[in-house]
């Protein structure tokens, strides 16, 4: 099995996604608040990379079972329904909702990741259930996309890859071939054991913290929390519920 890793979403081109399963990580936020919302009930979410599509998207929705969701710059939009934090995708917020998802880097990473033969949203929340989805389908290869942060390397997304490529190693009995990337992820996450020390001290952690998401950063510290997998198909998240039907 050929795994590869990279560090922010620029560096994967359509001929890298194409027919391969790609595993986009944003940590810090937009995959733990899908992760979340998941979960919590939501019907399903559709993310696009700006903010004015998902304003054009609204009004093709019953506008009592839509929401907007999103943020720039860690704020919220102005007009929209939610931000990103994870902790406001509750049952009682999006339980039997659509969200139109719009972050800065996560929806980015996923819009860009749509010739992919399956597109698998993972954090740290729901690590061990990405990897035993992965490990069942046995693809040929994995990708594994990194969102980063505003063009740059996160290196809480690059540690959680690094975990993710090392449970793969132990779950499945192919042969995994190892891009560079990923080689040096696995190596870092192993001597980064503290994860809640690795999102706290992250640079995209502080700036959190700064804005008064201290307590998303516990939350999306929290490793095996959740058994959601999230999965895109055709520009769309089918919730848990919605996706058992």
């Amino acid at each position: 099995m050929e795994l590869s890793l990279y560090t922010k979403a620029a560096e994967v081109s359509e001929a890298h996604a194409k027919g391969k399963h790609v595993v986009v990580i944003d940590v810090l936020r937009t995959s733990s608040t899908i992760v979340a919302a998941s979960e919590n009930g939501v019907e399903r979410i559709i993310p696009v990379a700006t903010v004015e599509d998902a304003k054009k998207l609204l009004p093709t929705l019953d506008p009592k079972n839509a929401l907007l969701g999103g943020e720039r710059e860690g704020k919220k939009i102005e007009g929209f329904d939610l931000g990103n934090s994870p902790l406001e995708y509750s049952p009682d917020a999006v339980a039997g909702k659509t969200v139109i998802l719009s972050t800065s880097n996560g929806t980015v990473a996923i819009a860009g990741s749509a010739p992919a033969r399956e597109i698998v949203i993972a954090c740290f929340l729901n690590l061990s259930a990405v990897v035993a989805h992965l490990a069942s389908a046995r693809p040929k290869g994995v990708v594994v996309l990194c969102a980063g942060n505003m063009g740059q390397l996160s290196i809480e997304d690059f540690v959680c890859g690094g975990l993710l490529v090392d449970r793969m190693d132990r779950a499945t009995r192919a042969r995994l071939s190892l891009n560079d990337g990923a080689s040096a992820a696995r190596t870092l996450a192993a001597t980064m054991t503290d994860i809640g020390d690795v999102v706290r001290n992250s640079s995209h952690g502080r700036r959190l913290a700064d804005l008064g998401f201290a307590a998303d950063l516990e939350f999306c510290a929290s490793l095996d929390k959740c058994s959601t997998v999230p999965v895109a198909m055709d520009g769309r998240i089918a919730g848990r519920e919605a996706g058992r039907r």
